[in-house]
């Protein structure tokens, strides 16, 4: 084999002139060109795990620093709010009934109540996942039937209990207490 000494290009034995720049070929051995011909060692595997070990590494980074602001929010919300407590009323009665800060359906003043034995009251504004405690019945107890929530979006709720609050209706079922906002609930029926 022959190869032109200025672009490299080989020719077969009967040429003697490139034809690209019309240089004289010069005359090259077979090892030379095996040399020249051969492929380079390709270092793709190293590469590749440089590049798999990054991508491994950022993916944990998120993920790590993900899990630590669940976890920051969550313990946010697991800790209780002090209240302070709220001042009793005047001694003076009003006809007026105020709002109850718990989910009791109350409207009617307690006869046991008297203005020397009342306790003050207090806001229940801790978030917790604890059971909710309800006193006093709700509607369904009263009137001898089952409550029933018809929800705006064409749903009902079967409940042993309904309430009505300043946050929403409450409504127990099966032990379990439950708050649906003001726009989820449509009516509320008896059977």
């Amino acid at each position: 084999m022959k190869r032109c000494p200025q672009c490299l290009f080989l020719f077969p034995d009967s040429d003697s002139k490139c034809d690209f720049d019309q240089t004289p070929l010069e005359h090259v051995d077979d090892s030379a060109i095996e040399t020249a011909t051969r492929p380079p060692k390709r270092r793709t595997l190293p590469i590749a795990v440089a590049i798999g070990l990054m991508l491994g590494v950022l993916v944990f980074a998120i993920y790590y620093g993900l899990s630590r602001q669940q976890q920051k929010a969550s313990a946010a919300a697991e800790t209780p709010v002090s209240v302070e407590p709220v001042a009793p009323p005047p001694a003076t009665p009003s006809p007026a009934i105020s709002p109850s800060p718990s989910p009791s359906p109350s409207t009617a003043a307690s006869p046991q109540s008297s203005s020397s034995s009342e306790k003050p009251a207090t806001a229940h504004t801790r978030a917790t996942s604890d059971p909710v405690s309800t006193s006093g019945p709700g509607i369904g107890t009263r009137q001898g039937g089952k409550p029933v929530i018809m929800l705006t979006s064409g749903g009902k709720i079967e409940a042993d209990e309904v309430w009505r609050t300043k946050d929403g209706v409450w409504y127990r079922r099966n032990g379990m207490v439950t708050l649906l906002k003001r726009g989820q609930v449509k009516t509320i029926i008896t059977r």
